[in-house]
């Protein structure tokens, strides 16, 4: 994986008390987390725990029934120009629209700070290799570069916290290896603080430096690990790590399948 300097944190986003219904049902409880400015968190654990409502919550997609989450002291959904980038799960592009006018959408319907210069726009598009496509449609696309699409779309406003629920599932093992290559390569020049949902533990060790479990039945963060290895290579311990969250994960989800 591309190498990173390590820069000390400074300010956080915290959410705190965090909780969330529908109807009837608790998607989160009173959870508490804070996420370090310009690192990447991985956030693991059993369907149906609350992982995307907890993206969505931080999208300002979806409204907390009580808790908040601040920036710097101050409650994010009265930050002005506070910029969010967010890939959903089948990265939500709009069909009718070419590969181009889905990459600048954020730009055109005015969210974020809207602070993109040309080069950062052209370096971003030639790192996804996206330049010979931007005149397609999306129904065009394979699966590898719907997700770049997607990802450039996220970044292209140059945001302040980047969500990303399951960004890589849908492909294939080497699709996957590479878009991972290239978003670690992006994430390393912009250094965005970002949220990550994986079902793949060798992902969740590979991707970021803390990871989070979310418990199933609490709808809380039970473990919050920081990640020696990222972004190192040492292959024999991040194996051990794997190993170390399929425990834990398996513990708490009585045997629900992960993977490896």
């Amino acid at each position: 994986m591309t190498p990173v300097p390590i820069r000390p944190a400074s300010m956080k986003i915290s959410i705190r008390n965090l909780s969330v219904r529908y109807g009837s049902v608790m998607a989160l409880n009173d959870l508490s987390l804070e996420l370090e400015e310009g690192e990447i968190h991985i956030l693991i654990g059993p369907s149906g725990c609350g992982k995307s409502t907890l993206i969505k919550a931080l999208a300002g997609i979806v409204l907390p029934d009580s808790g908040s989450i601040e920036h710097r002291g101050e409650p994010l959904s009265k930050i002005t120009g506070f910029g969010i980038g967010y890939v959903p799960q089948h990265y939500g592009l709009l069909s009718w629209k070419t590969v181009q006018a889905n990459i600048f959408l954020p730009l055109t319907v005015g969210t974020g700070k809207n602070r993109t210069n040309i080069p950062d726009a052209q370096d971003i598009l030639r790192t996804l290799g996206l330049e010979p496509f931007l005149r397609r449609y999306p129904d065009e696309l394979s699966g590898g570069e719907k997700q770049r699409v997607a990802l450039a779309r996220a970044l292209i406003h140059r945001p302040d916290l980047l969500l990303l629920d399951e960004p890589f599932s849908a492909l294939d093992a080497f699709t996957a290896a590479s878009s991972q290559e290239l978003f670690l390569k992006l994430w390393a020049e912009h250094r965005v603080t970002t949220l990550l949902i994986t079902h793949s533990l060798h992902e969740a060790v590979s991707l970021g430096r803390y990871i989070l479990i979310l418990h199933p039945q609490k709808h809380c963060i039970s473990e919050h690990i920081i990640n020696g290895q990222f972004p190192g290579n040492d292959e024999k311990d991040k194996a051990a790590l794997v190993m170390r969250l399929r425990f834990l994960f398996e513990d708490m989800s009585q045997g629900e399948a992960v993977h490896d």
